[in-house]
């Protein structure tokens, strides 16, 4: 998850101007690699773009068997990893990363992607890509530590093509950490998130004792089936503290100096043997028009309207011109009008692109939104009607050409609530498809529980917001709690209604 700090967005225009109006001849050809579970996009070699989705793909089949999982995952939405030269092209991307990121990855209404600069270590994505994991298969609620720290124990694992792994190695800068910095005390670790932590040294001492705290609980068969049976206790409200420490019959204190003799004495790491994995992949050239507007099409994505702070918005056009009726180009030319320029213009490089390829899902999605955007303006219903029953034609071509687009399908639904008759049947299986699609968007799953608590569906609202409840990242936690507490309130009335006696 992305920490950002908001800096003058104008710093990096100038700079942004030389990158992207380069000579076409000095910049590399983008690619596109397609797997089972992701999706890998680079402008560097097919060979290096070949073995990391290949790397991914491992990732993901050692998860899966270490997890016990045995679902496939297939026909739901594929993770988009895009590998980039360097930092200035991950900051064309994401101007505010701080210096010395190299790479992020974010899950929000407009997007769910991984950025990083091709060549660097690996321990990032793996981080990201578990929590992308877990909450794909196991969505209920877990304390925020051990989903820190559960991302953190898989970060350093290793597969190779034979299938010899290793999992649980230790972090060496975790470990640095942990013998250089003061730890945060028990109650704070099993109580705070992160975001909540005064400075980067409370935040980076919760992740390496979360980390540390997590590989202490998994290297013990009978301390991990504790660790299932505090996680259910805190799911029922029990104290976090207390719970732990009953479970492992330990006190805060004790359990602290168990934790600092476990790392001085080596922590052990396992091996094993997975099934060999040889990823079936697809890798097509993009076209042109990649070298040119992919990385502005990324920024636009990230949905900040207003004033086109890097200047991007003459670059689009420029590449639009450059590559005349180019699907690509329009599209980006089209979001970036919309957001930074002239909605009209904005609107027709949009429908330029539709021509070429009716069912650009894209192209259909930003084309929809900005009918929604204006409907929601209207002076009156029949003129928001109108508009929405445009986006809705519109979303419902997106959704024929891509039935895993959790955008799509969250739009479909949201131009529903305005509707007397809301939420339908069809309205709550539309939420269902969005998050089966997309657990890890937290918005999306508060607006699909409203939708189950509206309908009666007390269970699947619950196990939509359970996920919210304990999210290390977010501040909707509070919020969750008191959905949950509604649902409950609601069960009680209706408990009561069905015990009391006909009169």
């Amino acid at each position: 998850m992305v920490e950002v700090f908001r800096r003058a967005a104008w710093l990096f225009a100038a700079v942004l101007v030389m990158a992207l109006s380069a000579p076409q001849a000095a910049l590399a050809d983008w690619r596109r690699a397609e797997t089972d579970h992701f999706i890998v996009y680079s402008n560097g070699s097919e060979r290096n773009l070949r073995d990391y989705a290949a790397r991914l793909e491992r990732f993901d089949a050692l998860l899966r068997h270490v997890t016990g999982n045995t679902t496939s995952g297939d026909g739901l939405r594929k993770l988009p990893v895009y590998l980039v030269d360097n930092g200035r092209e991950l900051r064309i991307v994401q101007p505010d990363l701080p210096e010395g990121v190299d790479g992020y990855y974010r899950a929000s209404n407009n997007d769910i992607r991984a950025v990083l600069i091709r060549g660097g270590e690996d321990d990032l994505l793996l981080h990201e890509y578990t929590h992308h994991y877990m909450s794909q298969t196991m969505p209920g609620s877990f304390p925020g530590w051990l989903r820190e720290g559960y991302a953190e124990y898989f970060a350093t694992a290793t597969v190779d093509a034979r299938g010899k792994s290793t999992v649980g190695y230790p972090h060496l800068g975790r470990l640095r950490m942990l013998q250089q910095q003061r730890w945060l005390s028990l109650e704070q670790l099993l109580t705070e998130s992160p975001m909540s932590l005064q400075g980067q040294g409370q935040r980076g001492a919760f992740y390496a004792q979360a980390w540390l705290l997590t590989h202490y609980l998994f290297s013990d068969a009978d301390r991990l089936r504790k660790l299932d049976a505090h996680v259910i206790d805190v799911r029922n409200g029990a104290d976090p503290v207390e719970s732990l420490t009953r479970h492992l019959g330990t006190t805060p204190e004790a359990l602290t100096r168990d934790l600092r003799a476990y790392m001085t004495r080596g922590l052990q790491y396992a091996e094993l043997t997975i099934p060999p994995l040889d990823p079936q992949m697809t890798v097509t050239m993009m076209p042109e028009s990649a070298d040119d507007v992919l990385l502005i099409g990324l920024n636009a994505k990230n949905g900040t309207a207003g004033d086109d702070l890097q200047g991007l918005l003459p670059l689009a056009r420029a590449a639009a011109a450059r590559h005349p009726g180019d699907p690509l180009a329009l599209t980006t030319l089209g979001r970036a009008e919309i957001l930074w320029g002239d909605a009209s213009a904005g609107e027709a490089a949009l429908e330029q692109a539709l021509a070429v390829e009716p069912a650009n899902v894209e192209a259909l999605l930003v084309l929809a939104e900005h009918r929604i955007e204006v409907a929601e303006a209207a002076a009156d219903d029949a003129e928001m009607f109108a508009g929405y029953r445009q986006a809705q034609a519109l979303l419902g071509r997106a959704y024929a050409a891509d039935g895993t687009d959790y955008r799509v399908l969250a739009n479909l639904a949201r131009i529903r609530q305005a509707s007397p008759d809301y939420p339908t049947e069809n309205d709550l299986e539309t939420w269902r498809l969005a998050i089966a699609n997309a657990p890890q968007v937290l918005n999306l799953r508060g607006q699909a529980a409203d939708a189950m608590i509206a309908a009666g569906h007390y269970d699947e609202a619950e196990s939509f917001l359970l996920p919210i409840t304990n999210d290390p990242h977010g501040g909707a936690g509070d919020w969750a709690r008191e959905k949950l507490e509604t649902i409950r309130a609601r069960r009680a009335a209706g408990a009561e209604a069905t015990d009391a006696p006909a009169r």
